[in-house]
């Protein structure tokens, strides 16, 4: 068993206030996105001080690209119930995040989608999660990228999983040793060519950052 290093999750009032006043719907559009992400920060702000901090120090440790655990062999169920190995990603840089369709970030389905736009004819893919960890993923498998699909994502989405604790399933436990495991719904690791953890970017932290394509681009050139 890989080691993980575990981060709290948020409280029961903090997830109450989101899934109370986060939500949205599936369209794709994003035009509330600004609002929702606002009401998603305040409350993480104000609920989650903690994993607030943490964030904070795991972000800051993303500038550099330093080889991490290997997920190489990691075996996962996609969203059609078909059986896939992270060693299928081999000599690509993948990004992988896990999503959720009732969360105030959830708009950031359709900016991974941007993303991978960006990269289109490079050997990088978004690879979707959807999960319940933080209660806001109600959907099964199929239904979870059907949402994804309706907000235009072309990446590949796998099966619904658990991302944190001692549930989580392996793969994250083993992309958790590179800077904590997901504190919250579009945590984000990057994997590089050859199947190493190498960065981690919190929730708050869009796909379309200049962030993640600075990392992204340092990968691929590794």
């Amino acid at each position: 068993m890989t080691r993980r290093t575990l981060t709290r999750a948020g409280t029961a009032i903090g997830l109450g206030l989101l899934i109370g006043i986060a939500g949205c719907s599936g369209d794709g559009n994003g035009h509330d996105d600004d609002s929702m992400r606002s009401t998603s920060q305040q409350s993480a702000t104000h609920d989650r001080p903690d994993q607030e901090r943490a964030d904070q120090e795991q972000t800051a440790m993303t500038g550099t690209q330093q080889s991490g655990p290997s997920v190489r062999g990691v075996r996962f169920e996609m969203a059609d119930g078909s059986l896939a190995t992270m060693d299928e990603f081999q000599g690509r840089v993948v990004l992988v995040v896990n999503t959720a369709s009732r969360c105030g970030l959830t708009p950031q389905v359709g900016q991974l989608e941007t993303l991978q736009q960006a990269n289109a004819g490079k050997p990088f893919t978004v690879l979707a999660f959807p999960s319940a960890s933080f209660n806001q993923e109600p959907l099964a498998s199929a239904e979870a990228a059907s949402f994804c699909a309706d907000m235009g994502a072309t990446y590949p989405v796998a099966a619904k999983v658990d991302v944190k604790g001692e549930s989580a399933h392996p793969l994250f436990a083993t992309l958790s040793e590179q800077g904590g495991e997901p504190t919250w719904n579009f945590t984000k690791y990057l994997v590089d060519k050859d199947g190493n953890v190498v960065a981690r970017f919190d929730p708050r932290t869009e796909p379309t950052s200049a962030e993640i394509q600075s990392a992204i681009d340092a990968a691929l050139r590794g």
